[in-house]
């Protein structure tokens, strides 16, 4: 499956919401949240530290492949003094997909779509067919996680 069509169809799943991948509370997320859900992701929390550049896409280039972190100019207007010439192409759909979708809605959906598939057609990168936890960086990151999950359980077991 290609970013593109994961985000129609995950755009069927979740509502419309700025600023975040996914929200269990409401169910929603934005472009790329829709994307890892048609995708089977499963969000959790990330108890580690990120530069916020990195925060808010965190994770896309081990579903989608590194082609996302390839820097394009972006195809909007807006000024180069609130955002940089060029970005990461996964920078680029959260931005259109928050700023332009979302905020101003002189993007729709649709629009976002076509872009990323003109992108996805310059770079021309492989369907996401591989299983997400194949990536040694994702695999170790799993682990991590559910090691933290044991070491916090670990009480609870002693204690029932």
């Amino acid at each position: 499956m290609k970013l593109s069509d994961a985000i129609l169809l995950g755009s069927t799943i979740l509502a419309p919401q700025a600023g975040r991948q996914y929200s269990p509370e409401t169910q929603s997320g934005c472009a790329l949240g829709m994307a890892a859900m048609a995708r089977g992701c499963i969000f959790q929390r990330v108890l580690c530290r990120f530069d916020d550049p990195d925060r808010r896409t965190l994770g896309v280039e081990g579903v989608w492949g590194n082609w996302v972190l390839q820097k394009i100019q972006h195809p909007c207007q807006c000024s180069r003094v609130w955002i940089p010439r060029k970005m990461r192409i996964k920078d680029t759909i959260a931005h259109l997909f928050d700023h332009h979708v979302m905020y101003r809605k002189d993007w729709t959906l649709e629009q976002l779509v076509a872009w990323v598939k003109k992108v996805e057609d310059d770079f021309n990168p492989p369907p996401a067919s591989r299983r997400i936890f194949d990536d040694p960086t994702l695999r170790r990151f799993v682990e991590e996680m559910r090691r933290r999950e044991l070491e916090w359980e670990m009480p609870r077991n002693l204690a029932a």
